[in-house]
């Protein structure tokens, strides 16, 4: 019984991280088409919403395949890059509005941990939004990536700005994401099935 809870436990984890859900014709036939983004022989990408003035609307994507039936709904933070890949974006870093923490992307200081006792360990993170590296003056970098702040400058650790990649480095320090400043997957849709 006890392996049967911890298998459906985890089943739950996994499929509530999921950037799509799949979903039938009926589901499809009740959203309401707002814009057709792409439709090439592959595919076909629209942004759909619950009425035709949602003001939150979300991708959707179908195969143009004869034995394609289903429909892929993405998350609410999700948008076209090109003809291939939809970005799917994490949560925001949370901070306060005129703090001046968030100039041109935002500094993220991290804390790695380990918690429990093998087998069952869990990994996690702390982050502070309201802190910079003391007598930082200089400029930040704005190509899109991963900063690990070191002996007073910024090393670029990922050319990706991905939650894969952030965990990767498992370093604790000052982390600086440009722009946004927000963590993203690449979803490549031609190769969901």
């Amino acid at each position: 019984m006890k392996k049967l809870s911890i298998f459906i436990l985890s089943f739950l984890f996994i499929s509530c991280d999921k950037e799509y859900n799949i979903i039938n014709e009926k589901d499809f036939q009740a959203l309401s088409i707002q814009d057709t983004l792409l439709k090439n022989k592959e595919v076909i990408v629209m942004k759909v919403g619950k009425s035709i003035s949602d003001e939150y609307p979300k991708l959707l994507m179908k195969k143009n395949q004869l034995d394609s039936k289903n429909y892929y709904l993405f998350k609410d933070d999700c948008e076209m890059l090109n003809d291939s890949i939809i970005l799917s974006y994490y949560s925001a870093f949370i901070y306060e509005d005129g703090s001046g923490f968030r100039k041109n992307g935002i500094w993220v200081y991290t804390e790695f941990y380990k918690e429990g006792i093998f087998p069952f360990t869990s990994k996690g993170r702390k982050f502070s939004v309201y802190s910079i590296p003391k007598n930082w003056n200089k400029k930040v970098p704005k190509n899109e990536g991963i900063y690990f702040y070191k002996n007073n400058s910024l090393h670029l650790i990922s050319k990706e700005q991905s939650e894969d990649k952030f965990k990767e480095y498992e370093k604790d320090g000052f982390y600086f994401f440009p722009n946004s400043g927000r963590l993203y997957d690449r979803i490549n849709i031609r190769k969901l099935r």
